[in-house]
């Protein structure tokens, strides 16, 4: 140490340097690719969004299982190259939704952490990651071949008047929650089936006729109550399903559980699949787009845009929206609602009772 010392040199510095280094490729080796996922999965349990337990199983089931060593990788090392890698297996298997997904997964949890530095909400989530370049920035679009019988944007489409009614008239005659489930789901002008699967009976007002959604969809970082205007045959069709199993109104095993996506697409596509055999309609469509349908068919029938916009809930983003514009839009929602219940029966008048409060 003494000739260390006399050379110039600092002994005790140099231990230090080494030691501070150690560290630093310890942080680096214990800072892994999913570890950096799992952390944008936190963040979003702790801002409540419904999707995060969703999210959470994609990312292992598209991710974790099928690239062990990428999921136990230092994120520092993981290249634009390996996040390809993800994308392109579900791309190969045809499973393009899937991608696209696992692709905006992948922005969002960089983006995330790039965002956390000086974030009083996040920082603590992402203190490992403030080193980890954002490699899936360039993550490319996902680009669906054309002509290949998978779901793409031009393929989703609007059932025609005919085609709409068709439907009601078969979904109308269907016995018991399963009939129930596809009336209220349509009665409701098809709202997202993830809101409707969280409907509980304490968000319904039976003097009011309506029920209140919470949309928590995109960046939202605060839940939007979405009132609900039931029109007739709406209430009915809850009454049909609702049970002593538990609290849930839109379901099939009395309220223990709410109906996910799923669930309803498989029925709907049971009753799609009778259609086609009927010759009612060409080819079988979903859940989603029986809400463009809703939306096409009321634009049709001169329902402003704005008000469209506010059944839905979509759209309502802008700064007028957000922070000037404090209208509920309950009377126009239900007078769409009543014309898109008209449509469904166009040989029969369809009279709107509105309940008035107790």
């Amino acid at each position: 140490l003494r000739m260390i010392v006399d050379a110039g040199g600092d002994p005790f510095a140099e231990a230090k340097d080494s030691r501070v280094q150690a560290q630093a490729r310890q942080t680096v080796a214990s800072a892994t690719f999913g570890g950096l996922l799992l952390a944008y999965v936190d963040q979003l349990r702790r801002a409540k969004k419904p999707s995060a337990d969703k999210v959470e199983s994609e990312l292992e089931r598209t991710i974790k299982l099928p690239f062990p060593a990428l999921w136990k990788a230092p994120a520092a090392n993981v290249t634009l190259d390996d996040l390809v890698r993800v994308t392109n297996r579900l791309a190969k298997a045809g499973k393009w939704r899937q991608a696209e997904k696992t692709r905006s997964y992948l922005r969002a949890a960089y983006s995330a952490a790039g965002a956390a530095r000086g974030s009083a909400g996040t920082a603590d989530l992402f203190a490992s990651y403030g080193h980890v370049q954002n490699v899936a920035r360039d993550l490319a679009t996902i680009d669906r071949p054309k002509g290949d019988g998978t779901q793409t944007d031009d393929a989703k489409r609007a059932l025609s008047a005919a085609e709409l009614s068709a439907y009601w008239k078969r979904i109308k005659l269907m016995p018991g929650a399963q009939g129930a489930l596809l009336r209220f789901h349509l009665l409701t002008g098809a709202q997202r089936c993830e809101q409707l699967a969280r409907l509980s009976a304490r968000q319904l007002d039976r003097d009011a006729a309506t029920v209140t959604l919470f949309d928590s969809k995109g960046r939202r970082k605060r839940t939007r109550e979405h009132v609900v205007p039931l029109v007739a045959g709406a209430l009915a069709a809850l009454d049909v399903m609702k049970g002593d199993a538990g609290p849930h109104l839109f379901t099939l095993d009395g309220g223990e559980h709410g109906a996910v996506y799923h669930t309803v697409r498989g029925h709907v596509a049971r009753v799609a699949a009778a259609m086609i055999e009927a010759g009612e309609i060409a080819k079988s469509f979903t859940p989603g787009e029986l809400r463009i349908t809703v939306e096409t068919r009321l634009a049709a029938a001169g329902v402003p845009k704005e008000a469209r916009a506010h059944l839905q809930s979509h759209g309502l983003g802008g700064v007028q929206s957000a922070h000037y514009d404090k209208h509920t839009y309950l009377d126009e929602k239900r007078e769409a609602l009543a014309k898109l219940r008209a449509m469904l029966d166009p040989s029969s008048k369809v009279v709107q009772v509105r309940k008035a409060r107790g």
